[in-house]
């Protein structure tokens, strides 16, 4: 199966904002834990620091219509979230849940300017975040252009596996626990279409699922 976005260069966990960067320099954060399903901001929130996510999974998703949910974004290990503007002045536009147990490290963006211009090597590693994260809402985007449920769920999972994928014999393995309605959300259709589309291409045997995982085999990549 032929991966989206794979990076030549230097992994992507040496590249983005660690916990020790911030040591390092002397910056103070918060660190926070929130747990499975918790909520960890809402639309309107203070808008005035960044998270780091320093373990964990969280869904980034928006309400609209008839209080129906769209996801925006996945984050693990390494993903910067909240909103990207350094002003600080903005409130928080989408929600962030927990899809699992996560920690998280909280950065004033006032203090983060400022160690802006005292190293510009931040400001590298944090453009390198932003871009991962917009990278991830134009995939979004273009899995819901003029597509029927079944193209748009094949290529959404092959994005998954490109950013959550873990080799298991011929497989792929999405290493987050997703339900049926996570990936509604995920591509702006219905729980009972999902269901409909993954039983069948678990019958064909281009997927699989166990314990909510999913695994991708390469066969699936003909079927998009």
């Amino acid at each position: 199966m032929k991966m989206l976005g794979q990076y030549a260069e230097a992994p992507a966990a040496t590249r983005h904002l660690r916990l020790e960067d911030f040591e390092r320099e002397g910056i103070r954060v918060a660190e926070r834990r929130f747990g499975q399903r918790d909520v960890i901001f809402s639309p309107g929130d203070s808008g005035g620091q960044f998270y780091f996510l320093l373990s964990g999974t969280v869904r980034l998703y928006k309400i609209y219509g008839a209080y129906k949910e769209a996801t925006v974004a996945l984050l693990k290990d390494g993903g910067v979230f909240g909103e990207l503007g350094l002003d600080g002045e903005t409130g928080q536009s989408v929600f962030a849940e927990a899809l699992t147990g996560v920690r998280v490290a909280i950065v004033r963006k006032s203090t983060l300017t400022e160690l802006i211009k005292r190293r510009p090597e931040f400001a590298t590693k944090l453009l390198f975040s932003f871009s991962d994260r917009l990278k991830q809402s134009g995939e979004v985007i273009d899995c819901l252009l003029d597509r029927g449920v079944s193209t748009r769920l094949c290529t959404l999972l092959m994005n998954l596996a490109d950013r959550f994928g873990e080799s298991v014999g011929s497989g792929t393995l999405i290493d987050v626990r997703l339900t049926h309605q996570d990936l509604a959300n995920m591509i702006s259709s219905t729980r009972e279409a999902v269901s409909k589309e993954m039983s069948e291409l678990q019958r064909n045997g281009v997927i699989e699922t166990r314990n909510r995982r999913i695994i991708l085999y390469p066969q699936l990549a003909k079927v998009s």
